[in-house]
């Protein structure tokens, strides 16, 4: 059993913000589920970076769960948004679910009462009006233990037990101005997968966009549902029931954040607030790819392009970092003065020295963000060598990412305060190359000698073991050829030659006489 009480590690929009994070594996009374505590790790730290009080805990017993849905109401009680996230096993009966905790034994029917928690307390912890509050649930997994309560059920109730969980009226549970969404890993009644990774496919997906900033939750959700259909070949399909009486952002609204930037007492000219009104709709995308041409190029007329177009951009003060040294550089030719080891060591100092931007910490590492970033093999070969020039060992760079690549891509991300998901993001990878480009003349010069190296040891080698068979070769054609030569050159002996031919002579006709 595992409890922690964190605070948010970001404080992205305003106002209180809560969340409930519970997942529960280790079943006592039922085989072991593999994914909900690693799902639970992943939903924590990721709203965590979206500013929120995280309370969580993972593989809880009823009493556990019910100190910290206790503790949750009282926190969440004056909170602007607040969201519950459960995964585990949970089941329907007459309609009403229940989450269950690890040490449940369902074998009477009263125990359904006694043994789990109903989704009704959870409800009743969240807070009233205005606030958003919000139930994640990804907890209709195949539930051996409903199999057994249902046998343990009177026949006038059994017929009433479900397949999965029931859904919840969201419109009858909120009147005022905030309101409730309530969202399920799956269609009502049908049954969630736990995935062959280490997060199932729907919890993977909301990781991946449920606080993308700018992104309004219920769009969220639909992106959701399309990963998550898609990943599972339609198998699964997730669906919300909401009655929000506003938007709802958990990653912030970046078009309110933008306009809270200008100050109101400034007047300014129509195209100035269109150029606001614009820069709200420019993401991280495009000042990645512009900062990513810029640090490969490394050149004074790509860096001052990229603070013409972003002066107080995510990589603003690197690149006026950058851009000073290689001012220095042209105007006291440093470089002829100073050993290239030294020059590569203090801009690597500089780089790393940076502070990861927040926005690369909003998204999470998966094998799906990884996927997109198309390495072939001489990009991972590459990636590997940017690991092991910050001290991270992967085991050599021979362009597979096996358990140590990953082990070091972990490193890395708990080394930069990024959830350690040994899978990277575009954003992430990105800094990594930011990280490591001033060092990575001087790697790819030790790479390119060692491999140089292995090569010359392995021609010796190869050499040294066709030496022996090169040499007799060599002497049985010279062999041949001075026993030939004989021949040609000496004189043939008459009486030699006489006595062969009578040899040969008696010897044809004994077998002729003999037949």
């Amino acid at each position: 059993m595992f409890l922690s009480f964190g605070p948010a590690s970001a404080a992205i929009p305003s106002g209180k913000r809560v969340a409930l994070v519970i997942g529960n594996s280790a079943y006592k009374h039922a085989v072991e589920l593999p994914n909900p505590k690693n799902d639970a790790k992943l939903m924590a730290e990721t709203l965590r970076a979206a500013g929120f009080t995280v309370l969580d805990g993972e593989n809880l017993d009823k009493a556990a769960m019910t100190v910290l849905v206790d503790q949750f109401t009282e926190i969440a009680y004056d909170a602007e948004v607040a969201i519950v996230y459960y995964a585990g096993h949970g089941l329907q009966v007459d309609g009403r679910n229940y989450l269950v905790p690890v040490d449940a034994q369902l074998e009477k029917a009263a125990q359904l009462q006694t043994r789990t928690i109903p989704a009704d307390k959870v409800l009743a912890a969240l807070p009233p009006d205005p606030a958003v509050s919000i139930i994640i649930l990804d907890a209709c997994r195949d539930n051996p233990l409903a199999r057994t309560l249902a046998k343990a059920l009177p026949a006038s109730r059994s017929s009433s037990m479900g397949v999965g969980l029931a859904p919840v009226q969201a419109n009858g549970q909120s009147t005022g101005s905030g309101g409730l969404l309530i969202a399920y890993a799956t269609d009502p009644g049908a049954v969630a997968y736990d995935g062959k990774g280490i997060n199932s496919p729907y919890t993977a997906a909301l990781a991946r966009h449920l606080t993308t900033p700018g992104l309004e939750i219920q769009s969220a959700l639909t992106r959701v549902r399309a990963d998550v259909s898609e990943a599972t070949g339609g198998a699964q399909r997730p669906w919300h029931n909401a009655s929000l009486s506003r938007e709802v952002f958990i990653g912030g609204d970046l078009k309110a954040e933008v306009q809270a930037q200008v100050p109101a007492t400034e007047a300014k000219p129509a195209g100035d607030t269109a150029a606001a009104s614009g820069a709200s709709e420019v993401n991280w995308t495009v000042e990645q790819k512009l900062w990513e041409e810029a640090s490969k190029r490394n050149t004074v007329a790509h860096y001052e392009l990229y603070l013409q177009q972003y002066p107080s951009g995510n990589f603003a003060t690197l690149a006026k970092l950058n851009l000073d040294q290689l001012k220095a550089v042209d105007t006291t030719e440093v470089a002829s003065i100073t050993p290239a080891g030294e020059a590569s060591a203090s801009a690597s100092q500089v780089r790393t020295a940076v502070a990861i931007p927040d926005d690369v910490k909003l998204t999470v590492g998966t094998p799906e963000t990884e996927a997109t970033l198309n390495l072939d093999r001489e990009s991972r070969i590459d990636l590997q060598l940017r690991l092991g020039a910050l001290g991270h060992v992967t085991g050599g760079a021979d362009g597979a990412l096996g358990t140590k690549s990953r082990n070091a891509i972990g490193s890395w991300q708990r080394q930069n305060g990024l959830v350690e998901t040994t899978y990277l993001t575009q954003q992430q990878h990105m800094f990594l190359v930011v990280q490591t480009d001033p060092m990575m003349p001087q790697i790819r010069a030790q790479y390119e000698s060692q491999k140089a190296a292995i090569a010359n040891r392995k021609a010796q080698q190869w050499q040294q073991r066709e030496k022996p068979t090169a040499q007799r070769n060599y002497k049985k054609q010279r062999n041949g050829a001075v026993l030939e030569g004989r021949v040609r050159r000496n004189n043939p002996d008459p009486a030699g030659a006489a006595f062969m031919g009578g040899l040969i002579g008696g010897a044809l006709g004994g077998i002729i006489g003999s037949r």
